[in-house]
């Protein structure tokens, strides 16, 4: 195994640690998280079955790869960061943008299909897993300008969250686009990015379970003004 393959699997156990951090920290202080952390925990969760049916798929059933894998991550991350936002995040949601979501999520589940049913490993590309973060970016933006108008719900651990959100996601936005379309199937490239993005996750992951034991052990907390919850 080579020096950038032990570098990987470091980071890519790394960002697991921190994940399950954040899933027991979850557990610990969810009747103190505000309503929109309690609600994160799907995702929490989703990460956690990915991670523990990865690991069944590749090292009990012994299988090669396990690619297939982003597709479906990237459905699901897709729908509860949309619910997430829409039910806690904006105080109001027109029907246009529920119809834009759902053509969404159906491009999705049909980019999903293709990208498991119709490519190879070296030619796998995750075209869907970019237009999540571009779409995620969007919802983080529009928070963030309706916060400015007074027209978002506020509250300490919703602008925590969103801008954590903002971050990863515009970060990971970038590594995807050069993952998916610069560097055309040339994994002796590609593994450095997928190192960044594991990486990325793990400090994520940091971030999340850090608010979670904030807002699990602080009563009050404030920010710019706002209180939380």
């Amino acid at each position: 195994m080579s020096t950038i393959q032990i570098i990987w699997q470091i980071c890519n156990k790394l960002s697991l640690i921190l994940l399950v951090c954040s899933f027991i920290l979850s557990l610990r202080f969810y009747r103190k998280l505000g309503s929109e952390l309690k609600f994160f925990f799907l995702f929490i969760l989703l990460g956690i079955s990915t991670e523990a049916f990865s690991y069944i798929y590749i090292n009990i059933l012994e299988q090669k790869n396990n690619l297939f894998v982003i597709p479906l991550y990237y459905n699901f991350e897709f729908f509860i960061m949309t619910c997430l936002f829409f039910k806690y995040f904006y105080n109001k949601i027109n029907w246009i943008s529920i119809g834009i979501a759902i053509l969404i999520q159906l491009f999705l589940c049909i980019e999903g299909y293709r990208s498991i049913f119709h490519e190879q490993i070296y030619s796998f590309h995750a075209y869907g897993k970019v237009l999540v973060n571009f779409v995620i970016i969007i919802y983080s933006l529009k928070f963030f300008l309706n916060l400015a108008k007074g027209k978002s719900p506020n509250g300490v651990s919703k602008v925590a969250l969103n801008s954590l959100f903002f971050i990863y996601y515009v970060l990971s936005l970038i590594l995807f686009i050069f993952i998916n379309f610069l560097i055309n199937g040339d994994t002796t490239i590609t593994i450095y990015f997928w190192i960044f993005y594991s990486f990325l996750t793990a400090l994520y992951y940091l971030s999340i379970s850090l608010l979670i034991w904030k807002v699990g052990t602080t009563h009050k907390l404030s920010l710019f003004g706002y209180q939380s919850f």
